[in-house]
């Protein structure tokens, strides 16, 4: 065999094997469709008590546009404190997961009281709208004291009258529509919805606050369109979709409401400083314009010209910069008397401070505030989180006032540095009249006031048109739907995994049967090890020990009449006048009893004359099979010397056959099949077998038989047959599938390498095969049952045709 010859064999060996392995399985096919329509039937049960889930989604941009955009001038900052400007997307889902914002969409939807109906052994929940009853907390403030789930079943009596069960206690409370009942936790009014089509009772749960908001943020998916743009996708689960849209479309309108609640308090707050601040310089710029008026009319003065320009000048940019520091310093005194006087508040921002360090700590101590005063409308001031952010603002405020100081301090000297400067400049002028003099110093605090008082009305006006005109930072792009289409349980899906893992599981625990079964199953097992010997042929499996050899339909008898036929292409008469034909195994059990009983059957109604010698002398089986009954003398008692004459001790079996088995009455008398039986149980039976009189035996069957059918003991347990086999034509062995182990092979494959075999021809006879397998020869054509036949047409038209 050359190089491409041999691939091709492999080639074709794996194809053969694919093939097997898959017929192998098949043969398992009831198991395969009965797991499949099981678990099929399951995965249909599934689909119809599971509810479905639902996928609603929404999604919003977020339009934070310029910094600028929001602010009047360049000085204003007040945006600051509502984080509109944000660009992080993080941040804006993190706000949107919060459980503040969910928390006052479950209070405004009442998603902590669930109404579910019963329909045999499920429980499904249902809309508030198709309950036959609704609940109403009396004080909303009662929803914060449910402490655990509370479970209730409500059942009707009238159109005025229901009972209340406790689940969990079976204690029961006679109510009226419309009425409130008491509970531990609160008051609770029960209403009767007249559209509703459902039963007379219905289940409530009325679930901790904190609960069912940890329950819908879980549910609630949050996530960015794409990574450099401003789109949220908003997306929820739920067997309720209806719910899961407004949950959505609420949850994003109080997301803006709340950046917008939040940017109008400090809007007011600062709104109301400016304008106490304003009523307090209006009065100190009306004693100022008095004192001038005053000492204008008795100093007599209307119109006063400086003299010396250059000293004029520079007078007045110090002057400038004394009014700025002074400025300072009034603002720095309304923001400290604005604290001692506020204590915890929200502090003005934006009334002029220029010191950076300052704006920065009163923008920290306002978010603060902010977030405390949040806390406080859903918890109490012993809150731990709320005294954590007290201390934060007691140590805040301290801050600020210690930096209020320092910039006082730091100003101060400014001014006093100032003022040394104006007093070189002033003795330059001191030629100046007193009354210039006067007058500039009136003139001068009469300008401080009434700039302080300009910059006071800018700020409030700028304030006021930025609180107003705040632009709306969420823009929704779709509102919350949901598809037709649920996303759990996909029927398809359902069923396919269905059936996958009913053809999953048989396959598994027949993988694992064959993983550990070690038995022969087929040819191909016996032929990985045992290259060099044929297979002369197949035994299918029988009910009985005799098979019916005349039969035209029986697979076991074609099978005996093909082995003769195989037999005589062996062993062809030109050369062999009487043929001696050899029966052993491995092992006891794998029929080799059955197979020379039927072979000699076979051969004697082809008219030739067939001896048995029952050559087991160990455990001889074949007058047990054929009934014959008494203790016969046969071949030990020969080959000991008990007896010497062969003819007088062989027995014919045909009278035996035909009682037993009625349809050989009528060949009985034609046939011509003798049996040597073993004799007497002997205590050496491998020393008689070596005396050499067991030659004698052969050849008186030579000299009167056309075929000697040699039963003799299994190779794998005693060398019985080895010690005789020099005498045989043919020596058939028996392999019986799944019975015996592979590595019993061993035996065999030991014995024809080491040369034992080598004096006569050997064969393999492969016994007790299920015809249903494929094994061998086809003997469904014409022997088998017509179930059988049809099974086997329908595979191989249907399956191995595809």
């Amino acid at each position: 065999m050359n190089k491409n010859d041999k691939n091709i064999y492999y080639e074709n060996e794996d194809f053969i094997n694919i093939k097997e392995l898959i017929f192998q399985y098949f043969k398992y096919w009831r198991w395969f469709l009965f797991s499949i329509t099981i678990t099929t039937t399951i995965g249909i049960s599934f689909l119809k008590i599971t509810p479905k889930k639902y996928l609603s989604e929404s999604k919003i941009i977020l339009d934070t546009g310029n910094k600028e955009s929001f602010l009047i001038s360049e000085r204003m900052d007040i945006a600051d404190f509502a984080d509109l400007t944000r660009n992080k997307l993080d941040d804006w889902i993190e706000i949107l997961k919060s459980r503040r914002l969910m928390m006052k969409v479950v209070n405004k939807l009442d998603l902590n009281i669930k109404y579910k109906e019963k329909k045999g052994f499920l429980t499904t929940e249902i809309y508030k709208e198709n309950s036959p009853i609704t609940l109403k907390f009396v004080d909303e403030k009662s929803k914060y004291l449910v402490d655990s789930t509370k479970n209730y079943e409500i059942v009707i009596k009238s159109s005025k009258n229901f009972i209340c069960k406790d689940l969990k206690t079976n204690n029961k409370i006679e109510g009226i529509f419309g009425k409130p009942i008491k509970f531990k936790f609160g008051e609770i009014i029960f209403f009767r919805n007249h559209t509703s089509n459902s039963e007379k009772s219905v289940l409530v749960s009325i679930v901790p606050l904190i609960d069912i908001t940890l329950e819908y943020i879980n549910l609630l998916d949050v996530y960015s369109m794409s990574k450099n743009g401003h789109v949220i996708n908003l997306g929820m689960k739920s067997n309720l979709p209806n719910n899961a849209n407004k949950i959505i479309d609420l949850l994003i309108l109080q997301f803006q409401d709340d950046i917008i609640d939040d940017k109008k308090k400090i809007g007011q707050k600062t709104i109301s400083f400016i304008n106490d601040r304003l009523s307090l310089i209006s009065k100190e710029l009306g004693i100022t314009d008095g004192s001038m008026e005053k000492f204008k009319s008795t100093k007599k003065i209307f119109d006063l010209e400086t003299e010396g320009k250059k000293q004029v000048l520079e007078s007045t940019r110090i002057e400038e910069q004394i009014k700025q520091h002074s400025i300072q310093l009034s603002l720095i005194d309304y923001m400290s008397n604005f604290i001692n006087s506020n204590k915890n508040s929200l502090l003005p921002s934006n009334i002029g401070l220029t010191d950076n360090s300052l704006l920065a700590l009163t923008k920290q101590y306002n978010e603060l505030v902010l977030e405390r005063d949040k806390m406080l409308v859903s918890s109490t001031k012993e809150n731990p989180i709320v005294k954590n952010l007290n201390s934060q603002i007691s140590e805040l405020n301290n801050n600020i006032r210690v930096s209020l100081r320092n910039y006082k301090n730091t100003t101060s000297i400014a001014i006093g540095n100032l003022e040394k400067q104006i007093g070189q400049v002033s003795s330059k002028i001191s030629e100046l009249p007193s009354k210039e003099r006067e007058f500039k110093d009136i003139f001068r605090k009469q300008q401080t006031i009434e700039a302080l008082f300009l910059l006071l009305l800018q700020k409030r006006e700028e304030t006021q048109i930025f609180t107003a005109s705040t632009p709306n930072v969420v823009k929704i792009v779709d509102k919350a739907f949901y598809a037709k289409n649920p996303i759990f349980p996909k029927p398809y899906l359902i069923i396919f995994i269905s059936g996958l893992i009913g053809f999953i599981i048989p396959a598994i625990i027949l993988y694992i049967n064959f993983l550990y079964d070690d038995k022969i199953k087929n040819k191909n097992d016996i032929e990985k090890m045992i290259t060099n010997i044929p297979v002369i042929g197949y035994l299918p499996k029988s009910d009985t020990k005799i098979v019916d050899i005349t039969s035209i339909n029986s697979p076991s008898a074609e099978a005996f009449r093909l082995l003769r036929t195989n037999i005589n292409f062996f062993l062809p008469e030109m050369n062999y006048i009487s043929k001696c034909v050899y029966v052993t195994s491995t092992i006891s059990g794998e029929g080799k009893t059955f197979a020379s009983i039927n072979l000699a059957l076979t051969l004697a109604l082809a008219n030739k004359k067939v001896l048995i010698i029952e050559a087991d002398i160990r455990k001889p089986k074949i007058r047990e099979n054929l009934g014959i009954e008494g203790n016969l003398d046969g071949v030990s008692d020969y080959l000991s010397g008990n007896i010497n004459d062969i003819a007088t001790n062989i027995i014919s079996i045909n009278s035996n056959i035909s009682n037993i088995f009625t349809y050989f009455k009528q060949q009985s008398s034609c046939l011509k099949i003798d049996l040597f039986p073993s004799g007497k149980i002997s205590p050496n039976p491998s020393e008689l077998l070596m005396n050499g009189r067991f030659e004698n035996i052969i050849k008186y069957g030579r000299e009167n038989y056309d075929y000697i059918i040699v039963d003799t003991a299994p190779i794998g347990v005693v060398t019985d047959t080895l010690l005789i086999n020099k005498y045989a034509d043919l020596v058939l062995f028996i392999i019986r599938v799944n019975y015996l182990q592979k590595n019993m092979l061993d035996i065999l494959h030991h014995t024809k390498k080491e040369g034992k075999f080598d004096i006569h021809k050997t064969s393999i006879l492969i016994n007790y095969v299920d015809t249903k397998d494929g094994y061998g020869y086809n003997y469904t054509y014409g022997y088998s049952d017509k179930k059988y036949t049809k099974i086997k047409h329908f595979v191989k038209k249907y399956i191995f045709k595809a």
